[in-house]
């Protein structure tokens, strides 16, 4: 980092690259449910209800856990500038789209595993064509929990062929319903349209992953972005998917708007995380976008909190695809 955002120095000032880098969390369809106000000594990170999924996300929870994935870069981005930071969750209440305030206490040196985070934000992806057939050694999979846990949350390995067979199974039913539902699929071709990828936010073509027909043949189906159909510009690889994905699900202790935040923490410290060990995740939340799926998968895991999200995981095959495109800094920008 370049800019000095100690105390007694005005933020507003490194603005430009602490939301250049925020904007790069991941969200819902990459819709992107956020803005940004910089002030002289904290970042505030809000909700663009504008940018809800009303089908797929009804209640805003996976709008927020992509906030609090943003959030978790502001937090990175104000500690590498060796700042210590508190985070306050819904600071002012006349304001409920005011989801987080990052805000900067005193000067300390950044720890290293902060650099090292933020440094993997330019190589984190989600890769929806096949991973590499090596597994995930046990090693990173106990780092990669408890980088979980330390964002107060937890992971679940999906491991035991029963328990594998029933996750798929609710993917797969879940990937069938939505595919089925008019208004799921409206939805889905609003983000997925050439006006919202020309703004930079959205899903292009190249970007869709495996084909319908290539997904459904896996043990775990990949979301369907095309609807069933050809798209031109899908990128062209070999299919399906490798065929016994590394799969865990993020979950948190409650159900709520807090919960939602602290999951979009820890999924954005996982895949930076990830993304430093050579790794990349792409998602099968379908069944957790209905409500009766969500709660049969929780049982299923016999989890104790509730499922926020399931992620595959896995090595990328050769060159890293692009990244998905952002919005530009100055549309995220708020007058402070």
């Amino acid at each position: 980092m370049t800019a000095d955002a100690r105390p007694g120095t005005d933020l507003r000032t490194a603005a430009a690259e602490i939301v250049g880098t925020a904007r790069w969390a991941p969200s819902l369809h990459n819709a992107q449910p956020w803005a940004f106000r910089v002030g002289t000594d904290a970042v505030d990170v809000l909700l663009d209800r504008s940018r809800l999924l009303p089908v797929a996300d009804p209640r805003g929870r996976q709008a927020i856990i992509g906030v609090g994935a943003a959030v978790r870069l502001v937090e990175l981005t104000l500690s590498t500038m060796d700042n210590e930071v508190r985070l306050e969750r819904w600071p002012r209440p006349a304001e409920p789209t005011l989801v987080a305030r990052v805000r900067v206490l005193r000067h300390r040196t950044a720890p290293d595993v902060d650099r090292h985070l933020l440094a993997a934000v330019s190589s984190r992806r989600t890769v929806r064509t096949p991973f590499g057939p090596e597994d995930v050694p046990v090693p990173l999979r106990v780092a990669w929990r408890e980088a979980v846990e330390s964002t107060g949350a937890g992971l679940r390995w999906v491991e035991g062929p029963g328990e594998r067979i029933g996750v798929a199974a609710l993917v797969a039913a879940a990937e069938r319903l939505q595919q089925r539902d008019p208004r799921y699929l409206a939805e889905l071709d609003r983000w997925t349209s050439p006006e919202a990828t020309d703004e930079g936010a959205g899903v292009p073509p190249w970007a869709f992953g495996v084909s319908a027909a290539a997904g459904h043949a896996a043990e775990f189906p990949m979301r369907d972005f095309a609807g069933g159909y050809d798209s031109a510009g899908r990128a062209r690889h070999v299919g399906p998917i490798e065929p016994h994905p590394v799969v865990a699900v993020l979950e948190t202790a409650g159900d709520g708007p807090e919960d939602w935040l602290d999951a979009g923490r820890a999924l954005m410290r996982l895949l930076l995380a990830a993304a430093a060990d050579g790794y990349a995740a792409s998602y099968l939340n379908q069944p957790l976008e209905l409500p009766a799926l969500r709660q049969q998968l929780r049982d299923e895991l016999r989890l104790a909190g509730w499922p926020q999200l399931v992620l595959r995981l896995g090595r990328p095959h050769g060159v890293l695809p692009p990244r998905a495109s952002r919005r530009p800094v100055a549309d995220l920008l708020l007058p402070s």
